[in-house]
C-alpha cells in the first residue's frame, strides 16, 4: 500500500518533494477568499485518484459548494458517494440538513468527535484523508482551554488511526495565542494569505513543518485558476 501521499497540486507537492505520510496532520490556516477551499477540493481529488476513501466536512457552506467545486475540475461526485469512497458531513445546515451524514449539534464537541472515530472505525485498513473545513468556525462557540484539550485528544487519536487530515482555519476567527498553541499539534503547516500592495495584491503560500524543520517557510506567490486550480509559482519567491 503506498505511504506517502500528496497534495495534488503540482508547485506545492513540488517544494514538499517527499510528500506526507498518512497518519499524519497538516494544519492550513489562511485569509478569508485566499483558496483555502480550493486547496482543499484539490487535496480530495488527489485522494479519489490514489484510492483514499475521502471525508470532507463542511463547517462553512453547506457541502454542495464543494460538489459544484469538484465538478469544476471535472469530478463527479455521485459515483465517489454510492461507493463511500467521498464522504460530506454537513456540519453547516445543523437539523435542516438533509445530507445522509451532518451534525446536529455544533456545540458538542464529544458528539463531533464520536462521529469522526464512527468514521474511522468503518473504514479500518482503508487510507483515509479528512478535511475540516473550517475547524475555527467548529471551535468559535468555546473556551481557549476546552479547545485545546479536545484538540490534543483528537489529533492523537487521528494519528494512532493514520488518517491524513487537513484540518482549516480561518484567520481571525480564534484568538491568536490558541492557533499558535494548536499549530504545534501538527505535523506540516501551510499559510495562504494577501499580500503586495492595494495596486497589486499578490497571493502567498509557506509551507512550515513544526517538529523537524524539514521544509522552509520560504513565501512563494499563487494563483487560482478556474480549470486548473491553484498554481504555485516555484521559481518566484516573495
Amino acid at each position: 500500500m503506498r505511504q506517502k501521499a500528496y497534495f495534488g497540486v503540482e508547485g506545492l507537492d513540488k517544494i514538499v518533494s517527499q510528500g506526507v505520510s498518512y497518519g499524519s496532520q497538516i494544519m492550513l490556516e489562511g485569509d478569508t477568499g485566499v483558496g483555502k477551499t480550493v486547496l482543499a477540493g484539490e487535496f480530495i481529488k488527489e485522494g479519489l485518484r490514489c484510492g483514499d476513501v475521502c471525508i470532507y466536512v463542511a463547517c462553512d457552506e453547506p457541502p454542495a459548494v464543494m460538489r459544484r467545486h469538484l465538478g469544476t475540475f471535472k469530478v463527479g461526485t455521485q459515483a465517489y458517494e454510492e461507493a463511500e469512497r467521498l464522504i460530506f458531513v454537513d456540519a453547516y445546515e445543523e437539523e435542516a440538513s438533509s445530507e445522509k451524514f451532518h451534525i446536529a449539534d455544533q456545540h458538542n464537541l464529544d458528539k463531533y468527535f464520536a462521529l469522526e472515530k464512527e468514521f474511522l472505525k468503518r473504514f479500518a485498513g482503508r487510507r483515509i484523508r479528512l478535511v475540516v473545513d473550517s475547524l475555527s468556525t467548529l471551535f468559535t462557540p468555546f473556551e481557549p482551554a476546552e479547545i485545546l484539550e479536545f484538540h490534543r485528544s483528537r489529533l492523537k487519536y487521528l494519528r494512532k488511526c493514520g488518517a491524513l487530515t487537513l484540518d482549516i482555519f480561518v484567520d481571525g476567527v480564534l484568538e491568536d495565542r490558541v492557533v499558535a498553541i494548536a499549530s504545534h499539534l501538527y505535523n506540516v503547516i501551510l499559510k495562504m494569505k494577501f499580500g503586495g500592495s492595494e495596486t497589486r495584491p499578490v497571493r502567498i503560500l509557506q509551507v512550515g513543518k513544526v517538529r523537524s524543520g524539514r521544509f522552509s517557510s520560504t513565501p512563494y506567490m499563487f494563483g487560482i485558476s478556474s480549470t486548473f486550480g491553484v498554481l504555485v509559482a516555484t521559481e518566484l519567491e516573495v
